[in-house]
């Protein structure tokens, strides 16, 4: 035998086994000088090969599915969560808040609108059944009942049963439908032959329980589906033999439900309130649908899941609330930051300060804020403590000069232009819109280099955007910091020289709204800029001259970017009246409750070609 006659296993592809092989049986005496090409050896080397190969790929996957890191089938990723207690988030219903008036027809008293009572929606996804999730009684005066902020969600309710058998070895209880929306669902108990019917209640932990306490647990299955567990008797009662086990749940579709601002009533009430009710003419819509997501995904699973486990079970440092809060309700939130109200400009100490950002939609609505409040009662020790927020949303002017050598693309101007707004966008979606998330300039202007080979260099600006949307002929007031220094020579600096007011470009300018004086005269095209001295103007231009019309309107510092508006009244502007910030620093630092975002709206690109 040959001194070295062992396998090479450092690589485990086909044809480096298969040669492997060769090689180890060339080594044996037996075999010495043997043709290994021969027509039934190949093939027998060709089944070792292939059988390596196949137990190795096979048993590295077994192996990759085996850590929570690096397992790829959504089975395996649910079975190490619920290692750690964690229940991925599934379907959301999105939920719209509506009012109306019912006309009704020999009723007095109260009208009852059932759980379940069916609305219909239209958005540019179809149209969606929305439905009422608990049942809600109203009164009225006369024969016209005022329906006040009735919260709709979209999906139909299913039920499903299971008959309690203890001959059954661990009898499992999985809902059938994976779309189901689990903050919809009900757990009913009937017990001795239908004399007793109990509602068990859905329990995170065994905290408090004792051995007949009506509870259940929900836990992730197979199939992307869901598995109610009851107690074992010593925490949390199991139902008795031959029970029936009712579970009732909505089903939902998701996300493609939202933005829905449009309803009918498509039950009849008439029945159930025994009278003759006339269907509403008009609904009033006073929160568009909005709050629907898919069941949380892989990755979702992977990053929350140890976070959550972390927390356990008590919202005491910053991280604890933030990762509650987000395997709650992680369908609908985006993102949250957390800090003591210690920081706040009036400081509130002993106080946490709870930024929630929506996953649509700008501020996240009362009634999910009312859910999180509730859900975090059971977690903190002060409920009253935590103050639940909404974001600041800030924004930035970009303008970007861009040159382009045109021998190194066959793409237009134009061409080049829409790709560096592409990059520009794909930036902001990234890298922003998220609390915490500073704008890096030199990552910016690297993105906007590669959006094209072609692009040589670029010259950007950048200006800070606060978006003012004041009433209409009423005097309207705003304090706010854009938390960066300012454009401007300061008093002690090196070459620091006095001048008259309005010597240099604004350091803070407007986008043109109709401004109204005290005397009520409008003047439209009208501006706000600094005088670059710190204190706030409106101006216009008459026959072409730099006319002032209210010297004081408000102040800027320059150190820290606080503004103050004073009583600024408008008779029209475009949507909102934008304050641009020239700042003093290329970066753009963001904290607290602040949410950066670049809108192609404000995205100004000049494409220039190099020339040689």
């Amino acid at each position: 035998m040959a001194a070295n006659s062992s396998l090479n296993l450092a690589s485990l592809d086909f044809d480096t086994l298969k040669q492997n092989f060769k090689t180890f049986l060339a080594s044996q005496s037996v075999f010495k000088d043997y043709n290994f090409e021969g027509s039934n050896i190949n093939v027998l080397l060709d089944v070792m090969a292939y059988n390596s190969y196949l137990n190795s790929f096979y048993l590295n996957m077994v192996a990759s599915e085996m850590f929570l890191d690096s397992a790829q089938k959504y089975d395996s990723m649910v079975s190490h969560a619920k290692e750690l207690n964690y229940i991925p988030s599934s379907n959301k219903s999105s939920a719209a808040d509506i009012s109306f008036s019912l006309e009704t027809i020999g009723m007095s008293g109260s009208l009852t609108i059932p759980k379940e009572t069916k609305f219909v929606g239209t958005n540019s996804n179809g149209s969606f059944t929305f439905t009422t999730d608990q049942t809600t009684s109203w009164t009225s005066s006369n024969s016209t009942y005022a329906i006040a902020n009735l919260q709709v969600y979209e999906g139909i309710y299913f039920q499903d049963t299971y008959l309690i058998d203890y001959n059954q070895e661990a009898q499992k209880f999985i809902i059938s439908n994976p779309d189901i929306d689990t903050s919809s669902l009900t757990v009913t108990v009937v017990e001795d032959n239908g004399q007793t019917n109990t509602n068990f209640t859905q329990k995170t932990t065994l905290f408090g329980l004792k051995s007949d306490s009506e509870i259940f647990f929900l836990q992730a299955a197979q199939n992307n589906k869901y598995e109610i567990v009851f107690g074992d008797n010593l925490f949390g009662r199991y139902p008795k033999n031959s029970a029936l086990v009712i579970a009732n749940y909505r089903v939902s579709k998701g996300s493609d439900a939202d933005g829905v601002s449009s309803f009918t009533l498509a039950d009849n009430l008439d029945l159930v309130n025994n009278g003759s009710i006339n269907p509403p003419l008009n609904i009033v819509v006073n929160t568009d649908s909005v709050g629907g997501a898919l069941q949380e995904d892989i990755e979702s699973i992977r990053y929350h899941s140890p976070r959550y486990f972390a927390t356990q079970q008590r919202a005491v440092a910053t991280d604890d609330f933030a990762s509650l809060i987000l395997s709650e309700f992680g369908g609908v939130i985006n993102d949250v930051n957390v800090y003591g109200g210690e920081t706040l400009t009036i400081p509130q100490y002993g106080r946490v300060v709870v930024n929630v950002q929506p996953k649509s939609g700008i501020n996240v609505p009362d009634y999910i804020k009312s859910e999180i409040s509730n859900y975090l009662l059971n977690y903190v020790s002060l409920p009253t403590r935590v103050i639940l927020g909404d974001p600041e949303y800030f924004y930035c002017k970009v303008s970007a000069n861009v040159q382009y050598d045109s021998t190194k693309t066959t793409l237009f101007s134009q061409d080049i232009k829409t790709k560096v707004i592409q990059s520009i966008t794909e930036f902001s979606n990234t890298t922003l819109q998220a609390f915490n998330s500073d704008l890096r300039y030199s990552k910016l202007v690297s993105m906007i280099d590669s959006a094209d080979a072609s692009i040589t260099s670029n010259d950007t600006n950048i200006k800070m955007i606060k978006r003012l949307a004041p009433l209409l002929n009423y005097p309207t007031s705003y304090s706010f910091t854009y938390n960066n220094p300012l454009e401007v020579e300061m008093i002690g600096e090196a070459g620091y020289v006095k001048r008259p007011k309005f010597y240099d470009e604004p350091v803070i300018t407007s986008s043109p709204f109709t401004y109204v004086d005290t005397d009520g005269t409008q003047y439209p095209l009208s501006y706000i800029r600094d005088d670059n001295y710190g204190n706030l103007v409106v101006y216009t231009l008459i026959n072409n001259v730099f006319t002032v019309l209210k010297s004081n309107i408000g102040t800027v510092n320059y150190s820290d970017g606080v503004i103050v508006i004073n009583d600024l009244v408008t008779s029209l502007y475009n949507n909102y009246i934008s304050l641009y910030a020239a700042l003093k620093n290329k970066d753009i630092i963001v904290n607290k409750d602040r949410i950066l975002i670049i809108d192609p709206a404000d995205i100004d690109v000049t494409i220039t070609q190099t020339v040689m």
